[in-house]
């Protein structure tokens, strides 16, 4: 069971560090740079999202699924983070989206997008953080 918590932890900590670096690697796919640079960003945003962020995401939600079914755990504030780790992957869609439209869309809307992208995206890990390491007090509590 130890070794799953650590494979949860270790793709959760893999996936949401993605999660925050991509929006700086889209938004510099927009700037001002030789074609040349603008070809290996694009190359490198696509690699780090399919090949690094996406295995990640699947790997951390299969493990925790596995982590609350073989756990038995059912308390309330799981409901709660699963909702939040839902939103989660409604970002991560968001993410690919923004990505595909830094083909057609100007670079001060990709950039804005980016930015809200990246404050959403610190807020709500911080709320599930807060949330999993808060968990005893909510169980002695409810």
């Amino acid at each position: 069971m130890i070794w799953l918590l650590l494979l949860h932890i270790s793709a959760v900590l893999c996936w949401c560090g993605s999660l925050l670096y991509l929006p700086a690697l889209i938004a510099g796919t927009v700037s001002k740079q030789a074609d040349m640079e603008r070809e290996h960003q694009q190359a490198l945003m696509f690699v780090v999202y399919r090949l690094f962020s996406t295995p990640a995401a699947l790997l951390a939600v299969a493990s925790g699924t596995a982590l609350f079914m073989t756990g038995g755990i059912t308390a309330h504030w799981l409901i709660l983070k699963l909702s939040l780790v839902s939103v989660l992957v409604m970002c991560h869609a968001l993410t690919g989206w923004i990505m595909l439209l830094t083909q057609t869309m100007p670079g001060k809307i990709i950039k804005l997008s980016c930015v809200l992208l990246r404050i959403g995206l610190a807020i709500l890990i911080s709320a599930i953080v807060w949330l999993v390491l808060s968990k005893p007090v909510w169980e002695l509590t409810l």
